[in-house]
């Protein structure tokens, strides 16, 4: 199950992830769910080098969010948190609208 989350061009989003003590975590992002195709984002306590507006803070006690600045269309899709066991803590179907022409 995941949790839908509107976002909207040019502004910042913040995923939240509440995990143990430990900062050793991974989230993954799926552009189209359909095709299975999974993007490891954020792991080993590193973000991925092609991801440089990404960034992962922590945000409260046992909380780490993934940060996208200036998010884009193309930033949409299904965005999931992993704890240090492998088990999914949290995931969002991210949906950030396109502009619209007339």
């Amino acid at each position: 199950m995941h949790s839908r989350l509107d976002g909207s061009v040019d502004k910042s989003v913040v995923l939240l992830c509440n995990t143990s003590l430990s900062a050793d975590i991974m989230w993954t992002y799926m552009y189209d769910t359909n095709d299975g195709y999974v993007d490891y984002v954020y792991w080993n306590g590193h973000i991925a080098a092609d991801k440089t507006r990404l960034s992962v803070k922590p945000t409260g006690v046992n909380v780490h969010s993934l940060v996208i600045d200036d998010a884009e269309q193309k930033d949409s899709g299904l965005y999931s948190c992993y704890d240090g066991d492998g088990l999914r803590k949290v995931s969002y179907q991210l949906n950030i609208p396109g502009m619209m022409f007339t």
